[in-house]
């Protein structure tokens, strides 16, 4: 099996684990065997093309349908998946209509269906004249009908279908710099975000980048360093963060020189976390706990706490496509009595004056405002804290962060609460 081959097949392998095995794309690049023995450009284009089709898979049946005379059944969904594939490299990757014909029908011998070679060679023949012609259909079609009528309901049905086409765009890498960020724009050619981040075009391995072994900063989208922001100052504080890896906020913490107590549950998880805290230098700052955080024992401890809650990630579909066929309304049902139960863990832990940043990465309402509003009323010692002029363009009706993909970053939510002497 040659390079061009073995990179659509390892493709091929993770497209079906996600859209019919209920697997996630977290890891399961380095599980797969084949992948290791691809050049780095194979590699890069083997995500380009799995996160491709994740995202535009509804728009991508539609296309291979229209070349059709009737759809596949559901027992030939192998090579519904191999014409995905094709289609997806000739409309939206422009490869060269000869090698992705050519490899979609070698892989189809590849997965032992060699009977559909010649259905599949017809099929992107077809496609490859009718080309740009083709009506593309909407990128409605990638979504579930419940997240889209959710969004509509809370957006307005323009603005919804805004969030729904720019989450169909790549991704961007934004890093967190130490000091001096308008350097680090420069010297990487990049932009400074008005979160601070350092926003860059580079697409090669982090690792190699200059300051990476110095710990001089780390990878973390530009939404996701805000909730660390909110806070005043937190020097020689002591601070709890929640549900803490993989640790980007736990570092801006550190770094704000508080002493954190970085506490999450996954073992696995946390060791990402040991490995970035040491090459940032910050170890004296920060103790790692490995615990449940709903059995910690002691009340009233914390100067200030941050609660990044375990969501529905809704707003990181852009990078994490994956989300499309795995969430449902159900698990936001679920996932919001988490929140509340966490939420309220974290006022139990926050001394009197103390500040408290819930966060998540999602734009479901019910997972952001709606757990909010239910604490302050069952917390009357709690309150909203008004946040300053820098923070304005992200601000929704009551006064918390709200990004939307519209905006350039992941969706995201946060909002500073402060809790009341008496």
């Amino acid at each position: 099996m040659d390079n061009a081959v073995k990179s659509r097949y390892v493709a091929f392998n993770i497209l079906k684990s996600v859209l019919f095995a209920q697997k996630t794309l977290e890891g399961i690049f380095d599980r797969h065997s084949f992948y290791h023995s691809l050049s780095y450009a194979d590699k890069q284009f083997v995500r380009m093309l799995v996160l491709t089709v994740l995202r535009r898979w509804g728009q991508l049946k539609f296309l291979v349908n229209q070349c059709l005379d009737k759809p596949l059944p559901e027992k030939r969904r192998d090579i519904l998946v191999v014409l995905a594939l094709g289609v997806a490299q000739l409309y939206y990757l422009n490869t060269p209509p000869h090698a992705a014909t050519d490899t979609a029908v070698q892989l189809t011998r590849v997965i032992k269906q060699s009977a559909f070679t010649k259905l599949v060679n017809a099929v992107l023949r077809s496609f490859v004249r009718k080309g740009k012609t083709l009506k593309e259909p909407s990128v409605l079609l990638n979504y579930p009908e419940w997240l889209m009528d959710d969004w509509k309901q809370n957006y307005g049905e323009e603005v919804a279908e805004k969030m729904l086409l720019s989450l169909m765009d790549s991704g961007y890498l934004d890093i967190t710099v130490k000091t001096n960020p308008q350097e680090w724009a420069k010297m990487w050619n990049g932009v400074v975000l008005n979160t601070g981040t350092v926003r860059c075009s580079y697409q090669g391995d982090v690792s190699l980048m200059e300051g990476y072994t110095d710990g001089l900063w780390w990878v973390q989208e530009a939404s996701a360093s805000i909730p660390a922001q909110l806070f005043d100052d937190l020097q020689n504080k002591r601070v709890a963060d929640l549900c803490a890896a993989p640790g980007g906020k736990t570092a801006q913490l550190a770094y704000q020189r508080a002493f954190v107590d970085a506490y999450d549950i996954s073992e696995k998880r946390l060791m990402r976390l040991r490995e970035n805290i040491k090459r940032l230098n910050l170890e004296d700052y920060v103790q790692i706990k490995c615990q449940d955080v709903l059995t910690i024992t002691e009340k009233q401890v914390y100067d200030a706490v941050l609660l990044d809650a375990p969501c529905s990630a809704t707003g990181t579909i852009r990078r994490h496509p994956d989300l499309l066929y795995h969430r449902t309304k159900e698990d936001v049902r679920r996932l919001t009595q988490i929140q509340s139960v966490l939420l309220q863990k974290a006022i139990d832990l926050l001394k009197p004056n103390g500040q408290l940043v819930y966060s998540t990465c999602s734009l479901m309402c019910d997972e952001n405002e709606g757990i909010v509003q239910q604490v302050l009323l069952n917390n009357k010692n709690l309150e909203r804290v008004t946040l300053n002029e820098k923070w304005k363009p992200f601000l929704n009706a009551s006064g918390a962060i709200q990004v939307l993909p519209t905006m350039g970053q992941d969706g995201f939510y946060a909002v500073l609460l402060r809790k009341k002497s008496t």
